[in-house]
């Protein structure tokens, strides 16, 4: 159960997804918004252990927007069947409904494969985009 539209794919990782993951996501725009476990500068080492992090993992995948890695969506945190969202996108791809959209997959996702039925979402104070995606799909808002 994975995503795929004419200019969106949600999968899994594989090998070769570092360069553009790395290229979209050392961003201090997005560093700005995620809690400190996000490494800033993100470097292509620090893509290379991401991917390989998650090669078999069902909590993190890329979001591939016409070919390119541009960010990731993902769970952190899952305790039972409660977890908390996360997503983040390359600036030059904010505002066009990629991250609601792979929000809603990850919440489908979460619901249908893991039996995780309680989403939280951690948004840094000010992050309006974030809200508004966590609003639109009734999430449980945790501001730091």
């Amino acid at each position: 159960m994975f995503y795929e539209s004419n200019d969106l794919i949600i999968r899994p990782y594989r090998s070769g997804d570092e360069a553009s993951l790395a290229f979209y996501s050392n961003n201090r725009h997005i560093a700005a918004q995620m809690s400190k476990w996000f490494p800033s500068p993100f470097t292509y080492d620090d893509a290379l252990v991401w991917v390989a992090d998650n090669l078999q993992s069902n909590s993190n995948f890329p979001i591939i927007y016409y070919g390119d890695v541009i960010g990731n969506v993902g769970l952190r945190n899952i305790s039972g069947n409660s977890a908390e969202i996360v997503v983040w996108i390359g600036p030059d791809f904010w505002n066009k409904g990629i991250g609601t959209r792979a929000c809603q997959w990850m919440a489908d996702f979460a619901k249908a494969e893991l039996k995780i039925n309680k989403l939280s979402a951690a948004i840094k104070s000010g992050n309006v985009a974030a809200e508004r995606i966590a609003e639109r799909l009734k999430i449980t808002r945790n501001e730091f």
